[in-house]
């Protein structure tokens, strides 16, 4: 008799962590469909070549259609867009998800943030993580802290003028490589016992400022990069007017450089017990990703 093998449901396939996600769990004996926004969106990874491998699309305004997207599945990955509508739009794939018959959530979410009130986002997802707590499915909310791949929303500055800007000061942020937040993501939906823990903490291997930063930036691209400490309302002008950002958006990273300079962030990672593995660093991310940072590459703008 054939081994049962799970459907896994992949929301967020073409995004950052998502991705690497989806390429991990076609390495697992599972099946795989990812959920695109488009029909039309490209394939992160091509099906062609794989037949544990499909995908759907789904406008995630319309329950119908999410629910078409998990049906006859039993894992979902939970992952959306940072955006304005990102709490309805959750809420709506876990309620189809139960209706579904889906038998486990794992959720992208944030670091827990005392007071609330500092991080707007990080309010968003504690909404969605307590609609998951009462919708009495099992379910692991993965809680990482910055992403390094954060960085190439600064490599336009950094390549055209040889800095960065921010209100930071010298705190220090403490960044996890977003491969692997997706390898721990991996990990947690392919487990067959009940999961541990509806929370996981997902800190970095080490904590830096802007000015360390731009030490190592300057290292890899061979040349003087600088960090400039501004005021905040000359940040928010730049990130708008210059960058073209949301204003919702542009608030959101402003609150985050302030949140590393009221809170304190960890020094040391939580990952090696998660990912049998030590954790990528930070220079090999830099080494990795050099030409982005480049004065000779072709510009990559704000996203």
């Amino acid at each position: 008799m054939d081994v049962y093998k799970k459907t896994i449901v992949v929301f967020g396939c073409t995004g950052t962590v998502g991705k690497p996600v989806l390429e991990g769990l076609l390495k697992a004996d599972c099946y795989v469909r990812g959920v695109l926004r488009s029909p039309d969106r490209a394939y992160p990874v091509s099906p062609r070549d794989n037949c544990k491998l499909t995908y759907v699309s789904a406008n995630l305004a319309v329950a119908e259609e999410i629910e078409a997207a998990c049906a006859h599945a039993d894992v979902v990955f939970l992952l959306t867009a940072t955006h304005p509508d990102q709490v309805a739009t959750e809420i709506r794939i876990i309620d189809a998800s139960k209706k579904c018959g889906i038998q486990r959530i794992v959720k992208l979410s944030a670091p827990i943030v005392e007071p609330l009130a500092q991080v707007e986002v990080a309010r968003w997802h504690r909404k969605i993580e307590e609609h998951l707590d009462e919708s009495a499915l099992e379910y692991c909310c993965l809680r990482p802290r910055a992403f390094m791949q954060n960085w190439e929303r600064n490599t336009h500055t950094i390549r055209k003028f040889g800095t960065f800007y921010g209100v930071m000061e010298d705190a220090r942020r403490n960044y996890i490589d977003a491969r692997d937040v997706a390898d721990v993501a991996v990990n947690v939906l392919l487990q067959e016992a009940p999961l541990p823990s509806s929370t996981i903490a997902l800190d970095g291997p080490e904590a830096l400022s802007h000015y360390e930063m731009a030490q190592r930036l300057s290292k890899v691209t061979g040349r003087t990069i600088t960090y400039k400490n501004i005021s905040r309302s000359d940040y928010f002008k730049m990130l708008t007017k210059r960058a073209k950002l949301p204003q919702w958006l542009a608030t959101h990273i402003i609150e985050l450089d302030e949140l590393a300079l009221n809170i304190p962030e960890p020094q040391t990672h939580s990952l090696a017990p998660l990912l049998d593995r030590k954790p990528r660093i930070m220079d090999a991310y830099l080494q990795e990703n050099k030409a982005l940072f480049a004065r000779q590459a072709l510009f990559k703008m704000w996203s």
